[in-house]
């Protein structure tokens, strides 16, 4: 007669693997971060989410009392079988059970099967001299092989009705949330002009400025700032000029609009870009103008328009 599984390992293990299952299927908005530290505070950031549903706290309950149930039912059945041993086999079950469990589970996995328990064993079939013995398969072993099979068909159900576990839904739950942390340090970190740095001489930057360009500018001054509708503005000649430097001039306009046109409208007086935005922007068009060949009529850019600021020329 085998020895029972204590209820103090068995109870906490099963309500162990509630919470972890719960933390599987709890969403949680918060972007994982990376190494050992950021593993350890997103499960902390799951639990927290876990304990605070009531949801959780009934099954885990439940869970509790049915295994106090099983552990119940467990004692009377071992007491039945106790009573049908002889009592040679009592006495050596009374002194198993005086060794710890844990003791026995690690002496157990080096035990090695005598003479006569390994013949009881030895299945009547074999070849080429081989004999198999028909070995139990250890408890823990068949533990994991059937939570395996559980959490095997779980998963496949998950998968294929829920969101769960879904690549491409997890990177577009986890690009809305950067998104809007972005949006949240944008606001608190805008800037205006008096914050606003010329940053033409950063490649990554331009670049940045060059996508908000095409996607709010081009309607009017053209691809590559050409100019069209809106004048030229790779050349020396401009409109507008309320700044001592380039750099704020372009800034001040592009967020306050143009006094002379009003389709130069206010980008950032009507928050439709933001002062960091608008910093890139201005780097970019600075960038176009001061650095890069001025394009000409011939080249099918705009006639020059405003005033030749000579101290805005090209270097």
């Amino acid at each position: 007669m085998r020895q029972r599984t204590p209820a103090y390992i068995f109870i906490p293990l099963t309500l162990l693997a509630i919470i972890l299952a719960f933390t599987m299927v709890t969403p949680v908005d918060v972007v994982p971060e990376p190494g050992f530290q950021g593993m350890v505070n997103n499960l902390l950031e799951h639990l927290k989410h876990v304990f605070a549903q009531g949801i959780f706290w009934a099954v885990l309950a439940i869970a509790t009392v049915m295994l106090l149930i099983i552990n119940a039912l467990n004692k009377v059945i071992e007491a039945e079988r106790f009573k049908r041993l002889s009592e040679v086999e009592q006495a050596q079950y009374l002194e198993e059970g005086k060794i710890g469990y844990f003791k026995r589970l690690f002496s157990s996995a080096a035990k090695k099967q005598s003479d006569k328990e390994e013949e009881s064993i030895i299945l009547d079939h074999g070849f080429d001299g081989i004999k198999e013995l028909d070995n139990a398969l250890p408890q823990w072993w068949l533990s994991l092989f059937y939570f395996g099979i559980v959490f095997m068909v779980v998963y496949v159900m998950a998968y294929s009705f829920t969101d769960f576990a879904h690549m491409d839904k997890e990177y577009e739950k986890e690009m809305v949330y950067k998104d809007a942390q972005d949006s949240i340090w944008a606001v608190a970190n805008d800037i205006d002009i008096t914050g606003a740095v010329n940053k033409s001489n950063d490649p990554a930057i331009v670049e940045q400025g060059k996508k908000i360009f095409e996607q709010n500018c081009t309607q009017c001054h053209m691809e590559g700032g050409k100019g069209g509708i809106g004048p030229n503005l790779t050349d020396d000649y401009w409109v507008n000029h309320v700044e001592d430097s380039l750099f704020k001039n372009i800034y001040h306009i592009v967020y306050n609009g143009s006094p002379h046109n009003p389709q130069m409208r206010a980008f950032g007086q009507r928050k439709e870009l933001s002062g960091l935005a608008i910093e890139k922007v201005a780097s970019y068009v600075y960038y176009i103008n001061q650095k890069e060949p001025t394009k000409t009529v011939a080249e099918g850019a705009a006639a020059p328009q405003g005033d030749l600021m000579e101290a805005w020329k090209q270097k």
